[in-house]
C-alpha cells in the first residue's frame, strides 16, 4: 500500500478520466493507493511522466510534483487508510469525490489539504507508513 503526497502549485481544472472536468485547488494532495503485487512497479509508474493515462492519479499527476510517497509493506486496506485521513482533519482532509474509489464504497482516494494546513508526518507516523525515497536509486 502506498500514500502519495503531490503539490499543486496553482489552481487547475483537471479532467480524471470519466470523472468531471473540476478545478483542483493549489495545494496538498494525499492519494492512497494499492497494489498487491509489484509495489516498486506502481510507484516507478506513478514517477514516469510519459506514461499512458489509465488511473484517476495520472491526470493529477501531469499538473502536480510529487513530494513524498509513504508505503506500509504488507497491508492493503485502503479504504480504512481513507477513513483514518478522512478523521484526520475532516474540515481540511477533504476528499475529492469519486477519485480512486471506482471500485468501491469510500466517497474517495484523494484527500486535499490548503497550503501549510497540517504537519504531514504526524499523520504518516498515526498511520504506520514509512518514507521511500524516490531520487532515482530506490525506484
Amino acid at each position: 500500500m502506498y500514500i502519495l503526497l503531490a503539490r499543486l502549485g496553482k489552481t487547475q481544472k483537471i479532467k480524471p478520466g470519466r470523472l468531471p472536468e473540476a478545478d483542483y485547488k493549489e495545494g496538498i494532495y494525499l492519494y492512497v493507493g494499492r497494489a498487491r503485487t509489484g509495489l516498486l512497479a506502481r510507484i516507478r509508474r506513478h514517477i514516469r511522466r510519459q506514461k499512458k493515462l489509465f488511473w484517476h492519479i495520472d491526470y493529477l499527476l501531469q499538473k502536480a510534483k510529487i513530494e513524498a510517497i509513504w508505503i506500509r509493506k504488507h497491508y492493503f486496506d485502503e479504504c480504512n487508510i481513507a477513513d483514518m485521513i478522512g478523521d484526520f482533519h475532516t474540515t481540511k482532509g477533504i476528499p475529492v469525490k469519486g477519485f480512486g474509489s471506482s471500485d468501491c464504497r469510500c466517497p474517495g482516494h484523494l484527500f486535499y489539504f490548503p497550503p501549510g494546513s497540517t504537519d504531514f508526518r504526524f499523520l504518516k507516523n498515526k498511520l504506520e507508513f514509512e518514507k521511500a525515497r524516490f531520487d532515482g536509486n530506490d525506484f
